[in-house]
């Protein structure tokens, strides 16, 4: 009988690490950009949310989840105003694409986020890890 206990604990032991290290990816954050807020700090709380960029030349795709993302405004110099981004929704996810003059500047952004009674736009910045 303690033979059985033991295996029977080492096996559920073994599960429950093997579901953690499965786990820990999907809250993953980008590698490839981060967030900062309006100041210039990082945002560690926006950027868990994020997922690699898809960089093609000066064009960008980024997605997230639309349980807490459901739009994306990106500064425009020209104009000194932000860009609405229409975003494309497939699956439980929305993309945005758009171009980016300069990967070594950090672009301001306004990213709609569902978060209940403070749901809205931040103001903040991607940092381009590229």
């Amino acid at each position: 009988m303690r033979m059985s206990m033991k295996k029977t604990f080492s096996m559920m032991l073994m599960l429950f690490v093997f579901a953690l290290a499965l786990a820990v990816p999907a809250f993953a954050a980008a590698s490839n950009y981060e967030f900062l807020d309006a100041a210039g700090n990082p945002s560690p709380h926006a950027s868990s949310f994020t997922n690699d960029a898809v960089v093609s030349g000066s064009t960008v795709t980024v997605h997230y989840d639309t349980d807490y993302i459901y739009g994306l405004k990106v500064y425009n110099s020209a104009t000194d105003a932000y860009d609405t981004i229409t975003g494309t929704v497939s699956g439980d996810f929305i993309y945005f694409t758009f171009d980016v003059a300069d990967f070594e500047e950090n672009l301001p952004v306004q990213l709609g986020v569902n978060a209940g009674p403070h749901s809205g736009y931040m103001n903040l910045q991607i940092k381009w890890n590229l």
